[in-house]
């Protein structure tokens, strides 16, 4: 019996230009950077294994890569985000990724199908904190927010968490905009 393929094919699997094609003949949809089977529905599950395959292991998802795998609007953002928890190390093998390394409690990540990917709640807090704050990343929030009910409150929570950071006001604001009420 035929060994079955992963739910999410990159170029390890089958060469880029058998993928290609297959996409040409309506049998996979591009995924991020990988691939995957029409017969699948485009759900966190699949991106998320795609951001883990991008990024490699013990790099989380973050910011604007994590909203995608909540279920964002839009395609996959390139470069991908990513973070490290401090002290880790780890080989990074991602192509033109940003990583960062933070602080992070361990119950603001989720792993989805052994991908690493902050909480919706952690995510709309980075993305609110981010210094080039675009009305991508205020639709995304907001996405995220409304698909998983991210509330203000729990929102503040985790901000709160990280004591004083720089823009607060501003954060809270955006926090107010984008949350479910």
């Amino acid at each position: 019996m035929p060994e079955r393929l992963p739910a999410v094919l990159t170029t390890d699997d089958l060469p880029e230009a058998e993928l290609r094609a297959a996409a040409l003949d309506g049998q996979v949809y591009a995924v991020g950077d990988s691939w995957r089977s029409v017969a699948e529905i485009d759900d966190h599950v699949g991106r998320a294994i795609s951001v883990g395959l991008t990024l490699g292991a013990g790099v989380v998802a973050a910011e604007r890569t994590a909203a995608w795998v909540w279920g964002a609007r839009g395609s996959a953002p390139l470069p991908h985000f990513g973070l490290v928890v401090s002290p880790a190390r780890v080989k990074h093998r991602g192509r033109g990724s940003v990583v960062r390394q933070v602080v992070i409690d361990d119950d603001e990540i989720v792993q989805v199908n052994g991908a690493a990917v902050t909480t919706p709640a952690r995510t709309v807090v980075d993305l609110a904190r981010r210094e080039g704050w675009a009305s991508m990343d205020e639709t995304a929030a907001r996405d995220v927010a409304s698909r998983h009910g991210v509330t203000a409150s729990e929102a503040v929570a985790v901000l709160d968490r990280r004591g004083r950071l720089p823009h607060r006001p501003r954060t809270l604001d955006r926090i107010a905009r984008v949350c479910v009420p």
